[in-house]
């Protein structure tokens, strides 16, 4: 029996995170874009077995972050969707970024460790750097490493937290095409894959996290359910009213009438429902923000303290010092006055003697 991989793609909208599925995959399933808008409005899932390998890959596709023409609370809907894909848990996550770390990407890196995930989500994320034309050479991908941990701390984090950095160029077939450079990005992909992402990741808190999302899912694929059977019920009386004599294409209308209040009760009742959890799930991403901060900020005084205290005791051993050389130097001063008060021949004689 094959043995199944889940990976989760995330990454900000035109980095190349549907191609780098498709280049997974082989395939052309998840939808790409060379334009900056996200062709991802929804969660793309696959399941993928290389020929001749042994291993299934489940390959889960989000919405990108920054995706201008999503509100905050639909982002926050779909990325709850992703999170309850992975239910059983996954593998890898493949942070995918183009180059310089943006404020958001970092952003959304913090709530995965925080929110959806645990701390310890670095060991199972694997960065891909994108649109890398060097890839092949082992010393730039070490300077363009070394570069982006240079940005600022946050992303010196994400780096040193993450299983791994790994660097590609997945050009289109306009700029390749027989697609060589994409046979080896797979390759690389793969192989990271196959042998360093075994282990099964599952956060504690996925199960709580899942319940409340499985359960909000569940309560929209009911309401779905019952919408569907409105609009075609609607549908049937409208086709019945076209053939039905005046008096029965009145209660036709009142039926109708009737099929579209309830469609719009339900409509507002699921919008109701997705602006609380998404109003949950932006409480607790702000509450988890606002503890690191905080433990930041302690960390920060403990560090101030440390330095007062250094500067402190610095400042003590300097009087220490001071005092010391007052002394030797009172005893030198003293010692050379009673120089002074000899007769001259005296002084010539522990001179000659210190001489």
């Amino acid at each position: 029996m094959a043995e199944k991989r889940t990976i989760l793609l995330l990454g900000r909208t035109g980095n190349g995170k549907s191609t780098t599925a498709n280049v997974i995959s082989n395939t052309d399933h998840f939808k790409e874009s060379e334009l900056g808008a996200s062709e991802t409005k929804n969660i793309q899932e696959g399941q993928f077995k290389p020929r001749g390998d042994d291993v299934v890959y489940h390959i889960i596709d989000t919405i990108g972050i920054g995706d201008t023409s999503l509100s905050e609370q639909q982002v926050l809907l779909k990325l709850a969707e992703a999170t309850n894909a992975i239910k059983n848990g996954l593998n890898q996550i493949l942070f995918v970024t183009s180059g310089r770390f943006t404020d958001e990407e970092v952003k959304a890196y913090t709530l995965l460790r925080t929110v959806f995930f645990n701390e310890d989500i670095g060991k199972y994320t694997t960065v891909i750097r994108t649109k890398f034309p060097t890839f092949r050479r082992a010393d730039r991908c070490k300077l363009d490493k070394e570069t982006m941990i240079k940005e600022n701390e946050d992303v010196a984090d994400i780096i040193r937290s993450c299983n791994k950095l790994i660097h590609v160029n997945n050009m289109t077939e306009d700029e390749d095409p027989e697609l060589k450079t994409r046979a080896e990005c797979r390759e690389i992909l793969r192989n990271h894959l196959k042998f360093n992402c075994a282990k099964i990741y599952r956060p504690s808190n996925l199960d709580e996290t899942n319940e409340r999302i499985r359960n909000h899912m569940d309560d929209r694929e009911r309401t779905q359910k019952q919408m569907d059977d409105l609009e075609e019920k609607l549908k049937q009386s409208e086709e019945r009213a076209r053939s039905a004599d005046a008096e029965a294409r009145k209660r036709e209308e009142r039926m109708q009438k009737e099929y579209r209040d309830s469609l719009n009760n339900m409509a507002n009742l699921q919008a109701q429902r997705d602006e609380k959890i998404a109003k949950e799930m932006a409480s607790q991403m702000n509450s988890k923000l606002s503890e690191i901060k905080e433990g930041y900020g302690k960390v920060v005084d403990e560090l101030k303290g440390s330095v007062n205290f250094l500067v402190d005791e610095l400042g003590k051993k300097d009087k220490k010092y001071e005092s010391s050389v007052r002394k030797q130097q009172e005893i030198y001063e003293s010692y050379i006055e009673q120089l002074n008060e000899r007769p001259p021949e005296v002084n010539h004689h522990y001179h000659c003697k210190l001489m």
